[in-house]
């Protein structure tokens, strides 16, 4: 029982209501990190609850894991799927460690006929439910559970080997969910609390105020020093617990493919090009080949390389074109047909002329613009030469060009004219429509034809010999770069360098600021042996990075020079109110609001309930709300100190709640809010109870 008595000790009556759910440690992360070290000659990854956790045995727990992973998704996890399942398989301990040692302490357990029970009797378990369903009602059928298990024998290895585990979990899940309930039974709101919930909603009180943010006081101006610094910190050290931290500063040598390797590329495709075409190798050569996902598409004309919709009628079925580069990946084509199918597509070029205003004058001006420039291309200027020098919207640099555009992508008048005018060319007179008139040029008419292709695909990547040449110049960084000093001369003598900060990492960590799966990184950072200062050079998929260890920091209270900011920035509001209070001389609001001058706010605040959490321009500042609803009628309160600035409000009206005597929808609220907090209570008071020391970090 010492679990539950701690949890109500550190959350009172709101814990009893809390659901202790196996979700807690399976999903959740974080719960509580601190250092931990080796006993003996065993590697220890950490300690629950005085048990210390050896690497085997975490790493066994990570192997069932890793398996159950790979027989459901018939693959195995990646380095972010194992991310996941390591933090899993470290919470399952903590479950298994705590929850149900104290379940047997409480006299929770599981017979063995409720075992059977859960799986083919009255009260089946969820995730069985979940699983046989019947795929022609989609419930939840019995008889697929039962032809299930008389079969097992005849199942396949890893079918039955999964099952077997799946089964296992179950009786460890309604322990979870009988513990629950056991602690769930203990909730109760009585009609007093319901009742206090009700008139904090409904009893209304209307305030005039004069406010005085904090912003309006320029911090430079604010002098601080250490010793006050010291001081505040002192007497706040509950505010500023220190969790074990490291912090790097780090320069990137981005690994970035070579024209040479871009040319290797291009030339790769251009020697497949003409096996290619060969009629056998269409679809599975390109699968076979390629390194995109679709070897096989079907696009229309707005979906095609430029370089293929240059001139429709060229292209052929059977040929292959390209290789065409696109971003970072070179791609040949093959059509293998073409069919008239789905919605239409045209390409056109447009010269907008805006009316300056919406009157009648002006669009007949606008009119006019436009049709004589018309005029000048039927003479044979050019198009595009008149589209830049005229255009008035995005496209005029690129010659009034829009591109393709398919049916219902542009506004009735433009689309019916564009769409209705049967072959290429320049429409005969200008078209109007909300946004002005338009010279409209047709440079490809619609067409519905849809192009079934198989192209093989090449993304361009730095070869061997690029990654030697970007590692040697990492590498020379790092041999000049010994200390902070030579890091950061060296950065300033190389002018392609930025020098990054990632503050505060945590020991689980998998990204350091946009470097993905640098857990390698993280786990160097917080090596007892690489001390402050200390360098090192990684190698990661797209990048070198030469990394320096600036700061640590390690659980308990926290020291001034790793809260120093948060810490200055709290005693400069105390200055800063100081001040203010000093300056809100008056008998009212509104004279206290002149005597300030400059940055004072006076106004008022109608309709504030206690469950309020603003008043007016205070901003978010529930303290405050809770003091000026202790106000009575025509009093004014003193100087209040929120977390944004100061006030003094003068309660001019209070409305009390009506009277009734129905509170229920108000306990329920109460309820609701207690079980919404459940799992940060239990998690706040797991964290003075069970005692995690997470040593993990030392060894993946």
């Amino acid at each position: 029982m010492a679990i539950i008595t701690k949890i109500r000790e550190r959350a009172g009556l709101a814990a009893g209501i809390v659901a202790l759910s196996l979700g807690l440690f399976v999903v959740g992360s974080d719960l509580l990190t601190s250092n931990s070290s080796l006993f003996s000659n065993k590697q220890i990854v950490g300690e629950i609850d005085g048990d210390k956790i050896t690497l085997e045995e975490y790493q066994k727990e990570i192997g069932q894991l890793e398996y159950d992973y790979a027989v459901q998704q018939g693959k195995n996890p990646g380095e972010q799927e194992m991310q996941g399942i390591r933090e899993q398989a470290w919470n399952q301990l903590i479950f298994k460690k705590v929850f149900l040692a104290e379940s047997e302490n409480v006299g929770v357990e599981i017979s063995d006929d409720e075992k059977i029970d859960m799986v083919q009797g009255k009260n089946i378990h969820q995730a069985i439910k979940s699983t046989f369903v019947d795929q022609t009602t989609k419930e939840f059928n019995k008889s697929l559970v039962e032809n299930f298990l008389k079969n097992i024998d005849q199942a396949q290895p890893q079918q039955k080997a999964a099952w077997y585990n799946f089964e296992a979990k179950l009786p460890e899940d309604r322990i979870r969910t009988k513990y629950e309930a056991l602690l769930t039974k203990t909730n109760y709101v009585t009609t007093a609390e319901a009742k206090r919930e009700y008139e904090s909603q409904s009893a209304k009180g209307d305030f005039e105020y004069v406010y005085v943010p904090f912003s309006s006081i320029v911090d430079s101006t604010v002098k601080v020093s250490d010793d006050e610094l010291k001081d505040y910190l002192k007497g706040h050290q509950y505010k500023y617990k220190s969790q074990d931290t490291r912090s790097l500063e780090y320069v990137q040598f981005m690994i970035q493919p070579s024209k040479a390797d871009s040319a290797f590329f291009q030339n790769e495709l251009s020697e497949l090009k003409a096996e290619f075409e060969k009629p056998e190798n269409d679809t599975a050569f390109a699968k076979a080949r390629t390194d995109g996902k679709d070897s096989y598409k079907s696009m229309n004309v707005s979906e095609m390389p430029k370089e293929l919709t240059s001139d429709l009628d060229a292209i052929q079925k059977g040929g292959v074109y390209g290789p065409y580069l696109s971003g970072a990946t070179y791609t040949l084509y093959k059509l293998i047909d073409k069919i008239n199918e789905g919605d239409s597509y045209a390409k056109a070029s447009h010269i907008l002329f805006k009316p300056n205003s919406p009157d009648d004058t002006a669009k007949a001006g606008a009119k006019k613009r436009a049709q004589a420039v018309l005029a000048r291309i039927k003479k044979g200027e050019s198009f595009e030469e008149m589209a830049r020098i005229y255009g008035t919207d995005g496209t005029a640099s690129q010659g009034g060009d829009l591109g393709w555009f398919g049916e219902n992508k542009m506004v009735k008048p433009f689309q019916d004219a564009v769409f209705n005018f049967p072959s290429k060319g320049l429409l005969s007179d200008v078209v109007e429509t909300d946004f002005g008139y338009h010279i409209i040029k047709v440079t490809e008419p619609k067409t519905n034809l849809k192009y079934k292709v198989a192209n093989i695909a090449r993304n361009i990547s730095a070869g061997d010999s690029t990654k030697d040449v970007i590692y040697r110049q990492a590498n020379e960084f790092k041999s000049k770069a010994n200390t902070q000093a030579e890091f950061d001369t060296a950065v300033k003598r190389n002018n392609k360098l930025m020098k990054m900060t990632a503050q505060s990492l945590q020991k689980n960590s998998t990204y350091v600021n946009d470097i993905p799966e640098a857990r390698n990184l993280v786990i160097w950072a917080f090596s007892d042996e690489e001390k402050i200062g200390a360098i090192k050079l990684y190698e990661f998929n797209d990048r070198y990075v030469v990394a320096l260890k600036t700061k640590e920091t390690n659980e308990g209270e926290a020291k001034l020079e790793d809260v120093k900011d948060m810490v200055k920035t709290e005693v400069i509001k105390q200055k800063k109110a100081a001040q203010i209070i000093a300056k809100l001389k008056g008998k009212t609001v509104q004279e206290m609001a002149t005597a300030y001058g400059q940055g004072a706010v006076s106004n008022v605040a109608p309709g504030i309930s206690l469950s309020a959490s603003n008043i007016g321009d205070f901003g978010y500042d529930p303290l405050t709300v809770g003091a000026a609803m202790g106000l009575k009628p025509n009093v004014t309160s003193k100087p209040l100190t929120g977390e944004n600035g100061v006030g003094v409000i003068k309660m001019t009206n209070f409305t009390p709640a009506p009277e009734t005597k129905d509170f229920s929808s108000y306990k329920s609220q109460i309820e609701q809010k207690y079980q919404s907090r459940g799992q940060y209570y239990i998690t706040e008071a797991l964290k003075e109870i069970v005692k995690v020391k997470d040593n993990r970090v030392k060894f993946m």
